[in-house]
């Protein structure tokens, strides 16, 4: 299996199936096709066939030399196998082709296999403040939703 750019029908699929890859569509709404329209040369999957078994869909930010990862997934029978870490290794591959010093992340505090994983890939969590002792960054997403913020240099 090798990582290529989310085609439309890519995209299509994982949206069909969102629930494969979330457990339910808590997510859908982050799933908007400008990220592959607009954003396609960071929208990444792993297909086993014609079967999209694993995605990650990021962008460089306009402010920054840092890549942002905006969702990661991998389809629930697909799991365990590196298939996260391999879409994140490419990533921050293509992230320092483009010149980028870091690679940031975010999720909820109470998404604890999240924060896991990211701290597995060497990233660094960089709220001051704490929730049940996992540092976060108030108000990040608006007003009392904090979020987990990852950083890490590349």
């Amino acid at each position: 299996m090798e990582i290529v750019n989310c085609s439309k029908a890519d995209f299509d699929q994982i949206i069909t199936n969102i629930n494969d890859f979330w457990g339910s569509d808590r997510t859908l709404h982050l799933h908007h096709p400008m990220l592959i329209y607009e954003f396609g040369n960071t929208a990444f999957v792993i297909k086993d066939g014609d079967t999209v078994c694993a995605y990650l869909f990021g962008f460089y930010s306009q402010t920054e030399p840092i890549a942002y990862t905006h969702l990661l997934s991998v389809r629930d029978n697909y799991r365990r196998q590196g298939l996260a870490r391999k879409l994140y290794e490419h990533f921050i591959e293509c992230a320092r082709k483009k010149h980028c010093s870091g690679i940031k992340a975010i999720t909820k505090p109470i998404n604890l296999e999240s924060i896991a994983f990211h701290k597995s890939m060497g990233m660094k969590l960089i709220g001051k403040d704490t929730i049940d002792g996992i540092n976060v960054v108030r108000d990040h997403s608006g007003p009392g939703e904090h979020r987990v913020v990852f950083m890490k240099h590349i």
